[in-house]
């Protein structure tokens, strides 16, 4: 495999990690704040409190996924020799 197919896959990689692990963020504060809404009877608030959590979470772990791409050189870095 070429270099620039190599480096492809690795941006790809990356980049759905990121859309991943926003995404499950958002899922659990969801999940969460449905659970807490049943469980208390207070439809919707805590729905609406969790999903802003979430949301909040995706973003930290986009800055987290991109400061670590970023230290490391990017995608196209090779570090492993």
């Amino acid at each position: 495999m070429d270099e620039d197919k190599k480096g492809l896959l690795k941006t790809l990689g990356m980049v759905s990690t990121m859309g991943i692990a926003f995404a499950v963020a958002i899922a659990i504060g969801v999940f969460i704040g449905l659970k807490v809404d049943a469980w208390l009877g207070t439809k919707p608030w805590f729905f609406f409190i969790f999903l802003f959590f979430g949301i909040a979470a995706g973003f930290r772990n986009l800055w987290v996924i991109a400061g670590k791409e970023m230290r490391n050189g990017g995608p196209d870095n090779d570090k492993r020799g």
